[in-house]
């Protein structure tokens, strides 16, 4: 979710340091976004900030003394700028899940400060709560209905469909297209296999993109049968994304997704799956001689990656809690071969912001799944938008699965905040439908909401 820095040189100021980058491409495309994000009615504003602040590399950004303005932050300014403008923020209330999103970034900040004692961590972190809590409050603001939601999920299906051709080229050729907007041109390789990437920082991150937005494309095909066409595609190109990523981590993340999906017949009945799982775990730790952790690294032996690295990475947050339980740490370097690369979610929660983060982590998600089945209760005699919201469920399970093999610290924290606003959107207009029908039964934590 946010970007986990280790390294903090002296001129590392509001989000990186270096010259002012941009391609004449790139700098035309982030014009045009702006002009619309400023001139679009409001149920189309937030679209040129997902197409360009997705497509655009953050690597294309303005230095001014010091201040590192990436595109993401450059498109931020002009959304936040009509919002003052216009008088758009939105809502009025902020519930659960909103609370527990702005604590945690709040709480990350602090502690990242207390961390490195230095000037330049405050200023870091003022970069980093402007593009995070930026990005966040920009499209709660905007996104507001269920049209809104599943406008978002098509403008998803529509980046991924420029962007599944580019990689697959990339992949074949080693070559990446993205190069005229700000991206690398030549892509790593592992194995002798290309690791495409795209417009995103990493390729694991660029596959995971892809295939975590399958439940929705499904969920879109679902609900709007019209738009089967746009909804295929884009389950066509997510898939695509993968197999040119050449990654092991969204190879598990699709079947999370997929698996979500199929739950749909016993939608009622997650509580004993839920504690199905919870046995199920507790029997495979009684009979492994590792902890249960471990099964990431056997997994790997069938999917590939490096699951060793990402089991000793848990053994190594598990065994090391007193050195970030409090305020976090940056001496994870020190834990073992490689243990710098944190490419776990949840580990990197707690070395950011102590035990306090990583329970505000996994809050999001108890929250998350705790308002969508409220609100899939409360609209269960809408069949379309009951399977809307189980799609939007089954995205957040398969994100939940592919942080334990990535942290998203590119632009692909924009969908991920993009996922957050869909779900408290989605609860809302549960509610409006459980006023219409006093019978309906929502019992989520969005009630108690507390005045902005």
């Amino acid at each position: 979710m946010p970007n986990y820095t280790y390294d903090l040189p002296e001129n590392y100021y509001f989000g990186g340091g270096g010259e002012t980058f941009a391609t004449p491409l790139a700098i035309a495309l982030l014009f045009l976004a702006i002009i619309l994000i400023l001139a679009l009615p409001r149920k189309y504003a937030f679209v040129p900030f997902l197409l360009a602040g997705l497509l655009i590399p953050q690597a294309v950004s303005l230095v001014v003394s010091g201040l590192h303005f990436n595109v993401s932050r450059l498109l931020l300014l002009a959304g936040l700028t009509r919002l003052l403008v216009r008088r758009e923020r939105y809502p009025v209330t902020l519930n659960s899940l909103d609370k527990v999103i702005i604590y945690l970034l709040l709480v990350e900040s602090f502690a990242y400060i207390l961390v490195w004692r230095q000037a330049g961590a405050i200023v870091n972190r003022a970069g980093f709560l402007f593009s995070t809590m930026g990005t966040y409050i920009f499209l709660r603001s905007l996104v507001r209905s269920k049209e809104d939601v599943v406008r978002v999920i098509k403008v998803f299906a529509f980046v991924v469909l420029l962007i599944a051709p580019l990689m697959w080229h990339e992949h074949n050729t080693q070559r990446n297209s993205f190069s005229w907007v700000g991206a690398s041109e030549f892509s790593n390789l592992r194995n002798n296999r290309v690791r495409a990437q795209g417009p995103f920082a990493h390729a694991i991150i660029a596959g995971t993109f892809g295939v975590v937005l399958v439940p929705l494309f499904v969920g879109l095909w679902w609900t709007r049968p019209r738009a089967w066409l746009i909804a295929a595609a884009g389950i066509a190109s997510s898939t695509v994304m993968m197999i040119s990523s050449s990654s092991s981590t969204p190879v598990m993340s699709l079947p999370a997704g997929v698996l979500a999906l199929s739950m749909w017949p016993l939608r009622n009945k997650m509580k004993m799956v839920r504690r199905g799982i919870v046995v199920m775990l507790v029997c495979l730790q009684l009979v492994m001689n590792s902890p249960i952790w471990f099964i990431i690294d056997r997994a790997s032996d069938v999917l590939g990656g490096s699951g060793w690295h990402r089991a000793m990475l848990i053994d190594n947050f598990v065994r090391h809690f007193f050195d970030w339980f409090l305020i976090g740490t940056r001496d994870n370097p020190n834990w073992g071969w490689s243990m710098w690369d944190v490419d776990n979610a949840y580990v990197g929660a707690g070395l950011m912001g102590g035990l306090l983060g990583f329970i505000l982590f996994l809050k999001i998600f108890v929250y998350g799944y705790r308002m969508l089945g409220g609100a899939r209760s409360a609209v269960e005699e809408s069949r379309r938008d009951a399977r809307l919201i189980w799609a939007i469920g089954a995205a957040l399970f398969a994100n939940s699965i592919a942080f334990f093999g990535i942290v998203y610290f590119d632009q692909s924290n924009i969908a991920w905040f993009a996922l957050l606003v869909m779900i408290s959107v989605v609860t809302t207009f549960a509610v409006e439908e459980r006023r219409s029908n006093p019978e309906s039964d929502l019992t989520c934590p969005s009630t108690p909401a507390v005045s902005v």
